[in-house]
């Protein structure tokens, strides 16, 4: 886990990155490689708010879109002015929440209890 200080909103956030590359069928012109879910670090929790990474012409972009985990929709996606991608996107949104959502139950542990992996 990465480890961050966001000192406007003063707060100490640790980021988790979950893995896409081959899990999402994503428009063809940009690959999907993964989601970086943002912990308060304080209290340890998932905020609602992550970013999903992707690269255009097999090269990484910069900045990745922002997407709402509850809300299964991504937030902003300005980098991308192509018709139809916005569309294409919001498509695959709530499989992507999805997948961060079974990860999470998947790895969820409360100390003397069993995980649900581990419950069967």
């Amino acid at each position: 886990m990465k480890h961050i200080v966001d000192n406007v909103n003063k707060m100490d956030i640790r980021i988790k990155t979950l893995d896409l590359a081959g899990r999402v069928p994503g428009p063809d012109s940009i690959e999907l490689l993964r989601v970086e879910l943002y912990y308060d670090a304080e209290y340890g929790g998932p905020l609602s708010g992550a970013r999903v990474r992707y690269a255009r012409d097999g090269v990484e972009q910069v900045n990745g879109f922002p997407i709402d985990l509850h809300k299964g929709a991504f937030v902003a996606t300005v980098p991308i002015q192509e018709a139809g991608l916005e569309e294409e996107l919001q498509k695959i949104g709530p499989e992507i929440a999805r997948i961060v959502y079974e990860d999470l139950a998947k790895n969820r542990h409360t100390p003397g209890m069993p995980s649900f992996t581990e419950q069967g």
